[in-house]
């Protein structure tokens, strides 16, 4: 059967393609990338690469390549159903089965908890706002919220009563074993059912479509643990889901700024501020990285500023490194949390902050910093050692020079010393030389040759850039692409873009064949690796526009040899010039 791409895309988000591939082969970390010996075919040295910020792998000697899915089609020798399923089963997710009847009920049992929930955010907001919530109404005021946030948020209140929720859900139909499945109810001692969230401020947490998935919540009276949140159900699962994405995602700037709280993400919502998200109840997970670098171009990280915070970021931030994310840290003054800042200070004076984040290196050498009592020369000689090992462990190499040249002034020691330590660490993590790339072996799919790898290139560049959609589309629609493998591709993927504005090219090959999924790979790996990929689309744009310039002079010269109306040939004629002018004006544009 064939999967609703969202479900494909979730298997492929829980399969961590370094981890699935560590257990078939060896690997060793050489830079950003993983390298081993290829499984798929023999070799004495290692050209099979990994790619963790992508989530890709790619052969540089027999040319196969793809998503983990296309990985263990290959390995286990299974068709894609089968993969999936393989690949659903090891991250322990439950993939529909219309057929079978264990599944149907399941399906049923989550979309009977996805209408409880919302029955009980509209429960919660409704009691909020009468008489009984004055207390809760006053609280939220005293925060800063106005009425439309409320609304905008659906934030609620639970009542006090044992079991006032669990009642009301029981009359509108709901069963107890539902109840107890969406974590809205829990059992009493006594076997009976009660409400979860008692006397609580109440944060519906939705998902990337908008359905509310669980509930958070929080106390307001001083008693009990501060917060309440949903236990992992049939439709939540806290490592996951980011809250306050579903706003973001709709959001013009092209950057997330990643906070603790929901206070935060709401109360910078408010100020205008409307890229802003928080991980749920959890330390920051590799999945929700990768989910992150999908909506997002810049990540902003903003965790508190005592020492939790701070591991907490440096944990954040070594994981969205991984991801590929661009990453900055923001430093809020005198440790006040986002929402407190911008109540006292004003959005302004935030987002001045924001643009003055500094960068990974910056806050990793400042943390360093502040370990080390430079006074002593043994604590300096670990400053500078710490400060080699993070500029080496750095793929920029002009940051580096720049950091390199900036500590060494600082701390008075040689350029040179510096440098030759950063070396040191450096040469233990080399990237292969033996590269090889015979672009005849790769196993291509049928593709038109004159226009076919320009056009998938272009497909390519765009899951790099996704920003670059609107132009692209704009001169090259989906009536434009001539091979007809390229123009199906381009439709799923400008489908894609006009509905999560985000697609990257692991989860573009989703469900292509092994071969095609390698094509586009071995393209992403050997030509579409540039680092200027606006200056690249436009040169493809002109190139295709080229090829079909000329082939309609081809088309002309035709008509004009076989045109016997004078005022006809001269009319071809002057088309001819003028295409002629523009296809030397495209050339010139493209030199």
């Amino acid at each position: 059967m064939l999967y609703p791409e969202e479900i494909i895309e979730e298997v492929r988000l829980r399969n961590d393609i370094v981890d699935v591939v560590s257990g078939y082969i060896k690997l060793e970390r050489k830079g950003k990338s993983y390298f081993g010996l290829c499984p798929f075919h023999n070799e004495k040295s290692p050209s099979f690469c990994v790619e963790p910020t992508k989530q890709f792998f790619y052969c540089f000697g027999c040319n196969k390549g793809g998503s983990v899915i296309q990985f263990i089609m290959n390995i286990e020798h299974l068709e894609f159903v089968d993969a999936l399923k393989f690949l659903a089963d090891r991250a322990g997710i439950q993939l529909p089965e219309p057929e079978d009847s264990n599944e149907r009920e399941k399906a049923k049992i989550r979309k009977d908890i996805l209408e409880i929930n919302r029955e009980a955010a509209r429960f919660f907001y409704s009691f909020l706002a009468g008489s009984e919530g004055l207390k809760a109404q006053a609280y939220l005021k005293s925060r800063g919220l106005a009425e439309g946030t409320i609304r905008q948020f659906g934030l609620g209140l639970s009542p006090n009563g044992w079991s006032t929720l669990t009642d009301h859900l029981l009359s509108k139909g709901a069963s107890s074993d539902l109840l107890l499945a969406s974590g809205l109810s829990v059992k009493s001692k006594n076997g009976g059912l009660i409400d979860r969230f008692r006397n609580r401020i109440m944060f519906p947490i939705f998902d990337i479509r908008g359905n509310v998935i669980g509930f958070g919540g929080r106390v307001i009276d001083g008693s009990g643990p501060k917060y309440v949140n949903s236990p992992d159900t049939p439709v939540y699962d806290k490592s996951r889901e980011l809250y306050g994405l579903n706003f973001a995602r709709k959001s013009k700037s092209k950057r997330l700024l990643l906070l603790e709280g929901y206070m935060d993400v709401i109360s910078l919502h408010q100020a205008g501020i409307d890229y802003a998200v928080a991980s749920l109840g959890t330390a920051l997970t590799q999945m929700q990285a990768w989910i992150l670098k999908k909506y997002s171009e810049e990540i902003i990280i903003a965790y508190d500023a005592d020492s939790a915070g701070q591991r907490a970021t440096l944990r954040g931030l070594d994981i969205l490194e991984k991801a590929g994310c661009n990453v900055r840290v923001l430093i809020i003054p005198q440790g006040k949390d986002p929402d407190e800042y911008v109540r006292n200070y004003g959005p302004e004076k935030f987002k001045n902050l924001i643009e003055g984040a500094i960068s990974l290196l910056d806050y990793k050498i400042r943390v360093r910093k502040n370990m080390h009592n430079l006074d002593t020369v043994e604590d300096k000689l670990k400053l500078l050692n710490s400060i080699a090992d993070i500029l080496a462990a750095h793929d920029n190499q002009i940051e580096r020079e720049l950091y390199s040249k900036s500590y060494a002034e600082q701390y008075g020691i040689s350029l040179e010393a510096l440098q030759s330590e950063i070396m040191k660490r450096m040469r233990g993590r080399q990237v292969p030389e033996n590269k090889r790339v015979d672009t005849a072996a790769v196993n291509l799919p049928r593709i038109d040759k004159r226009y076919g790898e320009s056009e998938y290139m272009l497909l390519v560049m765009l899951c790099n850039e996704n920003r670059l959609y609107p132009k692209v589309v704009s001169q090259y629609g989906i009536d434009s692409f001539m091979d007809e493998g390229a123009k199906k591709i381009a439709k799923r993927l400008y489908e894609k873009l006009e509905r999560d504005n985000s697609c990257v090219i692991a989860e573009l090959v989703n469900g292509l064949e092994p071969a095609l999924a390698s094509y586009l790979v071995h393209l992403a790996e050997t030509k579409c690796n540039v680092e200027d990929v606006e200056k690249a689309v436009l040169h493809l744009l002109n190139r295709l526009e080229i090829l079909k310039l000329e082939d309609l002079q081809k088309d002309t010269i035709e008509k004009i040899k076989n045109e016997t109306d004078g005022i006809k040939r001269q009319e071809l004629g002057l088309e001819f010039s003028h295409r002629a002018a523009r296809i030397a004006q495209l050339k010139k544009m493209s030199n």
